[in-house]
């Protein structure tokens, strides 16, 4: 059910996005796929998607067109005005429209005369149309706000005392480097993204009471996930992909190039920073997500960071070696982390909240869907993760879908009240990386997932058999996973909320207990000796004060 709180443009732009995902999943050869863009902006377009989605033989599909067919019955989208759509009359000063005017009618004047005031009204004209141009870049500067368009090459720096506004999408590139003060506002326009190319560097650090802010330029409680594209990191560090293209550029725009051999190299820094209503669709399968990181490498810093309400995933991983900490995903239209093409990098401390109406996967990783054996191996490690699901009525959420060969090391878990499964190992490839090693657990906590919050996994036979008969629940219920299926961790009431979450369960959560050892090195913090993101009973964590939730 679409959340009722939600404005009712994004209840409308959520379900379109469901009905997209799931007209493409259908595979029907005769749509071949749906344009989203054009969906969102094509009344025509979109009232005829939504008629064939109600003559649909899938039921789901059916279901979200009979749905739509009310939420569009105005055929209006982007709440525009009365008039929207007619021509603009031109900007013309009063007196000289009354000038024109007299002009016109009057039958007295010598036709010299006519000619004299006809070219002094269009001089009036083009000095106004000019006046206006120049005047917008100025009363904007006044105003504290700047708009950012197309390469920035060169050292930049981003001030807190200026809103930087996004105008299309914008890349950082020739080994050039974007500096982005604590407690910047910077507001994407429709279409618009933020690029930092292979060859540039990005240092994004805010503090946790001036955390720097990605979000929508639309007017608040009018935002919704897809407002705009999102943050995209590009770096050098090893892919099993030759020549990599990452989602949402172009093919053929060398920008859009990530991966190398250099596996310590750097993307930078983004820390304390929150990315909100972000993600579209490029084309058919190719959408930007609230965070892309293609081939970053271990020296780049990802940490304090909130993807919130974004279109696609919340972050995508492609490759590289990077480290994620202290991370927090809510409200992802499509899975809250997603990995492929070789990613082996470290995370420790992550929240991934879904909502009621939205989303897949708290986690879904790959390997590469062309050779799930490529190489290298997607193989990160995993600590003390809160994977939360509110057992939607609506969607079918898995706290993780492994597949096409990933591997992984998931230790100090929590994983509360998913809907569908616990996780589901795809494809034999992804098997035998539990049988090599490769993909491990330990020390979970599952609570209310599955079928009346009991069942954990989904029966597989015959047709949905799709890991050549892995058994899931033999597996994870062994002695050998330490893994404690019914406990309930004692997560509090607002761990569910959407508008003010509180993650950290209480004082007397048996999460206090039965971690695993956490690794030593410089990235990590060897005393969370607990399951889960937050410390049971904190009064106060990592989250507070640079984190927020807005619902539009």
């Amino acid at each position: 059910m679409v959340d009722a709180v939600s404005s009712p443009r994004a209840q409308l732009v959520e379900l379109l996005w469901q009905l997209k995902q799931n007209f493409d999943q259908e595979n029907d050869s005769s749509l071949r796929f749906v344009h989203f863009n054009t969906l969102l902006n094509d009344p025509v377009y979109r009232a005829e998607i939504i008629k064939r989605a109600t003559q649909s033989d899938n039921r789901k599909i059916r279901a979200l067109g009979q749905k739509l067919q009310q939420a569009n019955r105005d055929g209006v989208l982007l709440n525009k005005k009365p008039g929207a759509g007619k021509p603009t009359p031109p900007l013309t000063n009063p007196d000289i429209a009354e000038t024109l005017n007299q002009n016109v009618t009057s039958q007295r004047k010598s036709h010299k005369h006519r000619g004299t005031y006809t070219w002094l009204a269009l001089a009036a004209v083009m000095l106004g149309v000019i006046g206006f141009f120049a005047y917008r870049p100025l009363h904007e500067a006044l105003a504290g706000r700047h708009v950012v368009q197309g390469s920035l090459t060169g050292a930049h720096t981003w001030t807190a005392n200026t809103t930087w506004i996004l105008d299309g999408i914008v890349y950082v590139e020739g080994n050039s480097s974007l500096t982005i003060e604590p407690g910047t506002r910077i507001e994407g326009r429709p279409g618009s993204a933020l690029v930092i190319t292979r060859d540039a560097t990005l240092f994004a650090r805010g503090q946790q009471n001036a955390p720097i802010v990605f979000t929508s330029n639309q007017a608040p409680g009018t935002r919704t996930p897809g407002d705009w594209g999102g943050v995209v990191l590009l770096g050098s560090a090893p892919v099993n992909v030759a020549n990599a293209q990452i989602e949402g550029i172009p093919h053929g725009d060398t920008r859009g190039q990530f991966g190398g051999r250099d596996a310590e190299s750097s993307c930078g820094v983004m820390e304390y920073t929150r990315i909100e209503y972000a993600g579209f669709e490029v084309y058919a399968n190719n959408e930007l997500n609230g965070l892309t990181l293609g081939g970053c490498g271990s020296n780049t810093i990802v940490r304090n960071v909130q993807v919130h309400r974004a279109l696609d995933d919340g972050i995508e991983v492609f490759g590289g070696t990077v480290n994620l900490k202290h991370i927090v995903i809510t409200g992802a239209g499509d899975d809250s982390l997603d990995w492929d093409m070789g990613w082996r990098g470290n995370v420790q401390f992550l929240v991934a909240q879904q909502h009621p109406n939205l989303g897949d996967n708290a986690f879904e990783g790959d390997n590469l869907k062309a050779n799930p054996d490529a190489t290298p191996i997607s193989e990160p490690t995993l600590y003390n993760l809160t994977l939360i699901s509110p057992r939607s009525h609506e969607k079918y959420h898995r706290a993780m879908t492994l597949k096409v060969g990933t591997g992984g090391h998931f230790h100090n878990v929590i994983i509360d009240g998913f809907s569908g499964e616990t996780i589901d190992i795809k494809g034999s490839e992804t098997v035998e990386r539990i049988t090599n090693g490769q993909l491990t657990f330990n020390s979970m906590m599952v609570h209310k997932v599955g079928s009346r919050g009991l069942t954990f996994f989904d029966a597989e036979n015959l047709d949905s058999d799709d890991d050549g008969g892995f058994d899931e629940r033999r597996y994870f219920q062994s002695s050998a996973i330490s893994a404690q299926f019914g406990t309930d961790p004692l997560l509090t009431r607002d761990a569910y909320s959407l508008s003010h979450p509180d993650f950290a369960p209480s004082a007397r959560s048996p999460a206090r207990n039965g971690a695993s050892p956490i690794p030593q090195g410089e990235f990590w913090d060897e005393a969370a000796d607990y399951l889960g993101a937050i410390r049971p009973g904190s009064a106060q964590n990592w989250t507070d004060g640079w984190t927020s939730y807005p619902l539009n």
